[in-house]
């Protein structure tokens, strides 16, 4: 009994640290929010499984058959069977519903974050803003940084749809480092600065 109590209070420590933390960083202009795949599910868009499973049916393969450590390699398969452009326009359909940003998205911006990075193709993170009377310059490729007269960005640090640099094949992320070498080390620096809430 005083094992559990001890971890309850060490919890609830920590829960409270954590909330000091974050509200000191909101406070100096700090807090950086990473989103990922799942907010924007709850708004009905794919996840990164989906998009794997859809680009899988395309090209003949089972996906039960695979492991997880190939997983990367079935959109790799499908552009090297389909090309660029059946590529870009199989996830620009897979992208092409309807969608308003979520309740997910008013909390996180009600926490007025300096900046956002994700990992999300989509643009609901700039349309709750927008909606809130909030703008964040978009960073999704390395030419953007140097560009951005607003001091509050989203980096989308797996590129986007627009630009067509979205980074979901083998080759993407073994040249990611590359490609976004800017995007990269900023992220590095915002990292060792910077509160990152997930």
């Amino acid at each position: 009994m005083e094992g559990q109590k001890a971890r309850i209070d060490l919890v609830e420590a920590f829960i409270k640290e954590s909330k000091r933390v974050i509200r000191e960083a909101i406070n100096s202009n700090k807090l950086i929010v990473f989103v990922g795949a799942g907010v924007s599910a709850n708004s009905g868009l794919p996840t990164w499984w989906d998009l794997i499973k859809k680009m899988a049916d395309g090209i003949g393969i089972s996906v039960e058959n695979i492991s997880q450590d190939d997983y990367l390699k079935i959109p790799q398969y499908y552009y090297n069977a389909r090309g660029n452009k059946e590529y870009y326009d199989l996830i620009n359909n897979i992208f092409n519903v309807p969608t308003t940003p979520n309740p997910i998205h008013s909390i996180i911006l009600e926490l007025k974050p300096c900046h956002f990075i994700t990992i999300n193709y989509d643009e609901l993170i700039e349309d709750a803003a927008r909606e809130k009377g909030v703008f964040y310059d978009i960073v999704s490729k390395d030419e953007d940084l140097p560009y951005t007269p607003n001091s509050n960005m989203v980096i989308k640090m797996h590129g986007d749809l627009i630009n067509k640099n979205i980074v979901l094949k083998e080759d993407d992320y073994s040249s990611f480092s590359t490609n976004f070498k800017l995007i990269e080390n900023y992220i590095k620096a915002l990292l060792s600065t910077h509160v990152v809430l997930s």
